[in-house]
């Protein structure tokens, strides 16, 4: 159906877009931090705040696009989704952290610690899950 060059070219694309997402996630981890920071020091940093702000779901659905993507990917070259299955349940694990952080971010409120926190640690998941997902990934190339 499809020619076996232009799958191994989608597949190559498939990885490269999705690690810079990661990488634009890392970006977005800085921002987060550099607003902790600067509020843990009693100031505020707003141009970061609104930077952050904006990104945050802007990533949130360029990185559910590259999910789907894979799925769509790994479903025309093998017939299945699930060919490799830890690749999928951990890309299925990140969307699932990335759609609850954006709930939570909506939550946050001033002086509200619990939210933040409970924010932080998703994120935190979320890049170890990615890193690992990317791991998987280069696996799978080659």
């Amino acid at each position: 159906m499809f020619d076996r060059q232009v799958i191994a070219d989608l597949r190559l694309v498939h990885g490269s877009y999705n690690l810079l997402i990661f990488l634009l996630f890392w970006y977005q981890a800085f921002l987060g931090f550099t607003i902790r920071k600067a509020r843990k020091a009693g100031g505020s940093n707003q141009k970061a705040v609104r930077r952050h702000r904006k990104t945050g779901p802007v990533l949130a659905v360029l990185a559910i696009a590259g999910y789907a993507g894979g799925a769509v990917l790994g479903y025309v070259d093998n017939g299945r989704v699930l060919k490799y299955p830890l690749h999928f349940f951990t890309g299925s694990t990140i969307v699932m952290l990335i759609i609850l952080s954006v709930i939570v971010s909506r939550f946050i409120t001033y002086g509200r610690e619990e939210k933040r926190n409970l924010h932080l640690s998703l994120g935190v998941l979320l890049l170890w899950c990615y890193a690992f997902q990317a791991f998987l990934g280069l696996g799978i190339l080659f």
